[in-house]
């Protein structure tokens, strides 16, 4: 599935493209929509959608065109007033051999290229007993249903009836989830 950004003047719901069985053993291609006020939805969630969208496009495109060198500049300018009209052909498929650099070992290790690309915003923040000790609580006492609730109410403020679309169950069982995360919290802290 493309993601592309959506027209302002179309934001006022989020739609997207789902594959549903067409009943000869193929798929049918189909859309899903939010709208705001029906099922719990928001107007916040759909910006809140938007906003990602936004993101990943800004992100892949900022990732898969890399800024030229003054060299590349150069030729580039060189290659387009000798082909007057044409576009310069440039290759925008990254992979990690291009971006760890020539190398004549074809099990070179990659790693580092991997490792410079993850980032981990809360690596340089210093983090108090408290909440360390409210995470080992979470990975260690707590259902994974309990910790999504806990997650998507207690620490993203999401409402129950959102955090219940999210999670694919009835608004009931989404609470009776998350008063288990409080009440384990209670218990173990």
């Amino acid at each position: 599935m493309e993601i592309r950004k959506t027209r302002q003047d179309q934001r006022g719901v989020y739609r997207y493209e789902v594959n549903v069985p067409d009943g000869r053993g193929g798929y049918r291609k189909t859309y899903n929509t939010f709208k705001a006020g029906e099922d719990g939805v928001t107007e916040v969630l759909i910006q809140e959608l938007h906003r990602m969208d936004d993101n990943w496009v800004n992100c892949n495109v900022r990732n898969g065109h890399p800024k030229l060198t003054p060299e590349e500049k150069g030729a580039k300018k060189e290659w387009e007033e000798a082909h007057p009209g044409e576009r310069y052909p440039m290759n925008w498929n990254l992979s990690l051999d291009y971006l760890a650099g020539e190398s004549d070992d074809e099990h070179a290790d990659k790693s580092s290229v991997l490792a410079r690309a993850g980032y981990d915003p809360f690596e340089e923040m210093e983090v108090s007993g408290e909440v360390l000790r409210l995470r080992e609580i979470a990975a260690t006492k707590m259902t994974d249903r309990q910790r999504q609730a806990y997650e998507l109410i207690g620490l993203q403020e999401y409402t129950i009836t959102e955090a219940a679309k999210i999670m694919g169950i009835s608004v009931k069982v989404a609470k009776v989830h998350y008063d288990k995360a409080i009440d384990c919290i209670r218990k173990n802290f």
